[in-house]
């Protein structure tokens, strides 16, 4: 291999941040407390643009003058958030003009705002009357300004944009989160549930859809889009329905499914009988870059690819067994070379069944990738390690629309709904 870095996911959603922001630092902007937002449309449609770590990001612009910056989509977190130009550790982005620099609208929330400034996403600083917000890998303060949605101008017959005024957001002080070397994004747009200072609870809505950007070379020229309104998703002829259900308390603005078996080549190998203490424990992240599973749903899945491929194409892996030291991050690969070598070549469907009979079966590009400077082709699915739950990534997600109806905690799914 020449290098092993691009084998390593770039970015997962959760990096936590164990450091305090305290209030000496002098803050010049008015105070303003801030209980009304306003929209200008019951339906949005804006266009989704992908980067080479697997984030996606929207258009937007914040203030007047209008300050444009490039937001990563996130369903793990309910608050919009932007790097601030006083970050104190700052995203790795190609200039430090692109940081957000509030003009004269911007005012700041007051730290005694019932409604927006309140735990677990933000607490009013002991030594002065503002309003903090922590989402664990970005920390700073709440503040609002006119905020507006937009469509590039590149984009084909760009959708109208979405203007909201008094939006309420943080200026991100210390962010710990990565999006890729040189990025130009500087922040997320949360699509988060469960705290008032939410996107959608500012925007009053509880329906919103997006469909990623497929990888298929063929597919360059689709538009992907961001949909926010009664109508958002009603596009496709036919899709799966299955319910959102309630996470357990340490993850209060997750979106979790009631995984019910994943399949490889149209057979069973994990069942929710084998999750952890019978709790909830699969959610469907936007904003994550990798797919991560719990050891005891990734380990047979993983041992039937290798069996599908050794019994029928007499293939065996890079790493028959991960090394003690140093696994790569991806711990099923298969040398190109061998793989090219055989013509009749096929790869297993992987698929994630659902309550209510939804499926989710992945395609090979969404399960497979070619690392073409290591001269492998990987598994993209890793084991979690940790106590997190399993989240479906977003490379897992592409060329599906996905419909997300909070009135009636149902998520539904679609291919090519692009």
């Amino acid at each position: 291999m020449t290098t092993t870095s691009v084998l390593f996911p770039i970015m997962i959603t959760f990096i936590f941040l164990f450091t305090t922001i305290t209030a000496s630092q002098p803050i010049t902007f008015p105070t303003l407390t801030i209980h009304t937002t306003t929209m200008s449309s019951n339906d949005t449609v804006v266009v989704v643009t992908p980067t080479l770590s697997a984030s996606y990001f929207v258009e937007a612009q914040i203030g007047l003058p209008r300050f444009p910056v490039k937001l990563a989509l996130s369903t793990s977190i309910p608050t919009t958030w932007v790097q601030w130009v006083e970050c104190e550790v700052c995203l790795d982005v190609p200039s430090k003009y692109m940081n957000f620099n509030p003009s004269d609208g911007f005012q700041l929330v007051a730290g005694d705002d019932a409604k927006y400034c309140v735990p677990p996403v933000a607490k009013t600083a002991t030594s002065a009357d503002l309003c903090w917000y922590d989402l664990g890998f970005s920390q700073g303060i709440l503040g609002n300004d006119t905020f507006s949605l937009v469509s590039p101008a590149s984009a084909p017959s760009p959708p109208p944009s979405l203007k909201i005024n008094h939006f309420i957001f943080g200026l991100g002080k210390q962010n710990l989160v990565r999006f890729g070397a040189r990025s130009p994004i500087v922040g997320q747009l949360g699509l988060g549930k469960g705290h008032p200072s939410s996107t959608l609870s500012q925007l009053n809505i509880s329906r919103f859809s997006y469909c990623l950007p497929p990888s298929n070379s063929n597919h360059q020229n689709t538009t992907a889009t961001l949909e926010f309104g009664p109508k958002a998703g009603l596009t496709t002829a036919y899709y799966y329905n299955t319910p959102i259900i309630e996470g357990p308390p340490d993850h209060p603005f997750d979106y979790y499914l009631n995984l019910t078996a994943i399949a490889v080549d149209n057979a069973s190998v994990y069942t929710p009988s084998e999750q952890r203490g019978g709790e909830p424990g699969f959610v469907i992240d936007v904003g994550a870059t990798v797919t991560v599973l719990y050891k005891e749903a990734y380990i047979p899945m993983k041992n039937a690819v290798m069996e599908y491929l050794s019994s029928h194409f007499g293939l065996y892996p890079v790493y028959p067994s991960p090394p003690e030291y140093d696994p790569p991050a991806y711990e099923l690969c298969y040398y190109n070379e061998d793989l090219e070598s055989i013509t009749t070549l096929t790869y297993p469907n992987i698929s994630f069944h659902f309550e209510g009979g939804a499926v989710l079966q992945l395609p090979e590009s969404q399960a497979f990738h070619n690392f073409v400077d290591e001269l492998q082709t990987c598994l993209v699915m890793i084991p979690q390690t940790g106590t997190e739950p399993s989240r479906l990534g977003a490379p897992q997600q592409r060329g599906w629309r996905f419909t997300y109806d909070l009135l009636h905690s149902e998520l539904s799914f679609s291919p090519n709904g692009c």
